[in-house]
């Protein structure tokens, strides 16, 4: 069953509806490198580094998809808020984000739509808060503003490691990546 899609004026809503772990049918593909430029550096420490992977879990030495075998933490690195936005739903792990929006934001809101926080992102897609700990009331909201329009999450969150849900299938009930509004 496709997931719903509703859009009042410039704010674009996504709920979610397909079976965890599954590939949505909006997607059409296999996952796929739309910018063609694919993190080469291994664990280099850098902002740009492993779009797509599942970073607070890596950083806290976790081993989510094979994305941290020798499980080597480093909690100190574990920010609450990180993940990749994407132009397309199906970018593979470790892809780069095409065309990224120079005002391209994730927001994060308290359950009140008050704006907590804002995250730039930045070439790679990433994103990431400045703490280890949320900082703001949990659940929350969030959402990507970018060109003067936006895409928000449907309902309230608690996990602030976004790609752990937003995988290039989708996980837990997610529709894909995290993506700039179009």
């Amino acid at each position: 069953m496709r997931a719903p899609l509703i859009v009042l004026s410039s704010l674009v809503l996504f709920t979610c509806g397909q079976a965890p772990g599954t590939l949505a049918p909006q997607f059409g593909a296999a996952p796929a490198c739309e910018s063609g430029q694919s993190w080469k550096g291994g664990t280099v420490e850098n902002e740009q580094m492993n779009p797509g992977f599942a970073c607070r879990s890596c950083h806290l030495g976790q081993n989510f998809q094979g994305q941290n075998p020798n499980g080597q933490p480093e909690p100190d690195k574990a920010f609450f808020f990180m993940g990749t936005a994407y132009s397309v739903p199906n970018e593979a792990d470790l892809c780069a984000a095409a065309g990224v929006p120079s005002d391209a934001v994730v927001e994060i809101l308290d359950t009140n739509d008050v704006v907590k926080l804002t995250l730039p992102i930045n070439a790679a897609g990433n994103f990431r808060s400045l703490s280890t700990t949320a900082t703001v009331p949990v659940p929350y909201k969030a959402r990507v503003k970018a060109n003067g329009k936006v895409n928000a999450m449907a309902a309230a969150q608690t996990n602030g490691d976004c790609n752990t849900c937003h995988t290039a299938a989708g996980l837990e009930g997610a529709p894909g990546r995290v993506l700039f509004p179009q």
